[in-house]
């Protein structure tokens, strides 16, 4: 769980924080008081996290009869005996995490909520990241043999437990694949474990999931021309056919759509753009003065608006703390989706 995620978190809590993280776990670790009275609150919000954060997912469109069967089955499973459903929600250590690597996924829990049944499953993964280090988090020692450098990188090597959800929702004809997706994770590999995972879920629930599987291209257009929706922070986009175009602009979070440069130059053209990648943030507020800024990325390349039918099948969900941010970007999606359907229907 990224730090910042966490901290909205503990603050959604009303608990206090120390200076960084491993003060933080160190905090908790050590016994306080505040934070063993919320024992119950933190496993359950760490659950919640389980389900919601840094996840690469695709959506599946099913009838409700279907999505009904789906649930049936799934609350009919047995979840066997293995270290990661004994250990569940806790993740094991990466001690305890060497002896599962580059084993399939096993199914860890299935957990029935209000607003669906979510089927987890539980794997072994490697990740290698840089990170910047931050001086002032190491202790005084550390920090004074490293005085006199602006700027730290290491480079980490982890053994990550890896838990991929099938959401399938009580109500709504949308069934979602969310996998693990860490920073520093290659959109292949990320790819692999989706794949993976939509496999295992398939096997288990003897469903062909692929056949169903939504189209998110229209969303980017959709997103867009959707003016003061959410903080458009990234945009790709073809110029006449031919010349392309990247723009960002996440200092104070300002919008792609309403930067003046972009108007000026999207003024001066004589034909619509075309949209094929964008990232979008919005601000949720998860109680006791703590907000969320969870963010949607689909990313397509220029190609796609050469193809007659372009598919991404994909997107990327960061910075979610638990379902209340999560849900406000499915729910943005699931609108700019049906309201892409709606067009299509009034053409007709």
């Amino acid at each position: 769980m990224p730090w910042a995620v966490a901290r909205r978190l503990l603050k959604s809590e009303g608990l206090d924080r120390a200076r960084g993280w491993n003060r933080t776990l160190a905090r908790a670790a050590d016994g306080d008081d505040q934070y063993d009275n919320k024992k119950d609150e933190l496993q359950n919000a760490l659950e919640e996290h389980i389900m919601c954060g840094e996840k690469l997912v695709q959506l599946f469109e099913l009838e409700e009869e279907e999505i009904a069967a789906l649930r049936a089955t799934a609350l009919a499973l047995d979840v066997p005996e293995n270290p990661f459903s004994g250990a569940y929600p806790i993740l094991l250590t990466e001690d305890e995490l060497a002896g599962h690597q580059g084993a399939a996924p096993v199914l860890a829990a299935v957990v029935n909520y209000n607003e669906g049944v979510a089927v987890v499953l539980a794997s072994t993964r490697y990740l290698q990241t840089r990170e910047t280090v931050v001086v002032a988090e190491l202790t005084d020692e550390a920090a004074g043999e490293l005085a006199g450098f602006n700027e730290l990188i290491g480079v980490r090597h982890q053994r990550l437990e890896a838990l991929d959800v099938l959401w399938i929702p009580e109500d709504g004809r949308y069934v979602e694949v969310r996998v693990d997706y860490p920073f520093g994770m290659h959109q292949r590999h990320g790819m692999i474990a989706l794949n993976q995972a939509r496999g295992r879920f398939d096997d288990l629930l003897g469903s062909n999931l692929e056949l169903s599987h939504v189209n998110l291209f229209p969303v980017i257009q959709s997103l867009y021309e959707e003016q003061g929706d959410g903080a458009m922070v990234e945009l790709g986009f073809m110029v006449a056919g031919a010349s392309q175009k990247l723009e960002k602009t996440r200092r104070g979070e300002q919008c792609c759509r309403e930067e003046a440069y972009h108007l000026g130059g999207i003024g001066a053209l004589n034909a619509p753009i075309q949209v094929y990648r964008t990232s979008v943030l919005w601000h949720v507020d998860l109680g006791e003065d703590a907000s969320s800024a969870p963010e949607v990325s689909i990313r397509g390349n220029s190609s796609h608006t050469a193809e007659q039918n372009p598919f991404i099948g994909e997107m990327v969900v960061r910075n979610c703390a638990r379902f209340l941010d999560y849900d406000h970007v499915r729910d943005r999606i699931l609108d700019h989706l049906t309201s892409d359907d709606e067009d299509d229907d009034d053409e007709l």
